[in-house]
């Protein structure tokens, strides 16, 4: 059997995330996606995928202090994203700040409390190493906010260098939990894969960051961003789409390989996540135009099973929460480590190396030629 891209092939059995595609419904570990945006944190979020329940009130003090004791990197890690080149793309530093993590740590013990000891590492100290490097290139020195409550607070604060209001911090909370996990996306796959080797766990993560850079996954959210930055107005989205059209090209923030029959079901958070931000800002400018643009791609695509994904929201929180373009991306890195980490443990739980076949299509049989007779 051959099934292209491994559509619809199962490769593992999880209890992680089930994505309802008949009630348009997403689970991370039973809980419904959206009670846990309303009413949860990422680091409860995080907790929660990585142990498989709730943490208690203690537990969870617990652990936001061992993700704030390891914001700040080694020394190394720190210089090496104030010192990576201006032209750098900032997921390329982050992936590169990933590996090198592992320098001088002895990497033999690959049991499941040490490797969940490196992805906690690997995820706390993702916001600095994003935010120091967009603020050396910037010329700016870099800036650690160790009073920050949460992540996603101290993520804003080391980005911008002054502390988000209560609804910009909660914004980027929100954002964090919504894309925190996404089942066997192809990051995910990659993250696995690679740990079914027993490589270890910064090797696992830095392979997904790798597959996360690509336009036809993670990379569609600058895509999306800068779309709606060359649209400007909402007033002419109907023109600009037409033309996209015309030339045969895709629809940034549009489009999902699982979500044929309908939107993708984080939307409804992240829609009114921009709409609270457009408010407090007295700005509807970028909510204004992706409204529109649900509106009139979904008129004109819908009949071909292609719907708006989170990629079009998330575009104008961003723009809202002022990070740059090329910075949207390695924030879906820091909120989907906690998704790859917990992959990376269920499946060591049971591991089996992780080898698929191919369909060979090529010639059989042919015969040596000499150099000098090719011609």
């Amino acid at each position: 059997m051959y099934f292209p891209g491994l559509e619809g092939v199962v490769v593992k059995e999880t209890k992680i995330c089930y994505i309802d595609l008949e009630n348009s419904k997403i689970y991370y570990r039973g809980y419904d996606l959206e009670e846990l945006a309303r009413l949860s944190t990422f680091e409860e979020v995080t907790y929660l995928l990585w142990h498989g329940r709730l943490p208690g009130r203690r537990e969870l003090e617990e652990f936001k202090a061992r993700l704030a004791a390891h914001r700040l990197p080694p020394p190394h890690i720190a210089t090496l994203a104030k010192s990576a080149p201006p032209s750098a793309e900032p997921i390329d530093v982050l992936r590169t700040a990933v590996s090198a993590m592992a320098w001088g740590e002895d990497l033999s013990d690959k049991s499941p409390e040490a490797e969940l000891q490196r992805g906690l590492k690997i995820t706390a100290a993702m916001p600095y190493v994003v935010a120091a490097f967009d603020r050396a290139r910037r010329g700016q020195e870099p800036v650690h906010p160790a009073e920050a409550g949460s992540h996603a607070e101290y993520f804003l604060w080391a980005l911008r260098g002054e502390r988000p209001s209560p609804r910009e911090a909660r914004a980027m909370d929100v954002m964090l939990i919504v894309y925190a996990e996404h089942s066997m996306n192809n990051s995910a796959f990659t993250a696995v894969t690679v740990a079914s080797t027993f490589a270890d766990m910064y090797a696992a993560v830095t392979a997904a960051v790798a597959s996360l850079k690509g336009p036809l996954h993670g990379g569609a959210n600058v895509d999306a961003a800068k779309m709606i930055e060359e649209i400007g107005d909402a007033k002419k989205v109907e023109r600009w789409v037409d033309e996209q059209l015309a030339k045969g090209r895709r629809i940034p923030g549009f489009g999902h390989r699982l979500y044929k029959k309908g939107p993708d079901p984080r939307l409804r958070v992240l829609r009114e996540l921009a709409k609270g931000l457009a408010a407090e800002r007295g700005d509807f400018r970028w909510v204004e135009i992706a409204e529109r643009l649900e509106d009139y791609v979904t008129a004109k695509l819908a009949a071909k099973g292609i719907y708006p994904n989170t990629d079009l929201y998330a575009a104008v929180i961003f723009r809202y929460l002022g990070l740059p373009v090329d910075v949207n991306l390695p924030t879906f890195a820091i909120s989907r480590a906690a998704g790859w980490v917990a992959h990376v443990l269920e499946y060591r739980q049971a591991n089996r190396l992780i080898r698929p076949t191919e369909k060979y299509v090529g010639p059989l049989g042919l015969r040596y030629t000499p150099i000098d007779a090719r011609g």
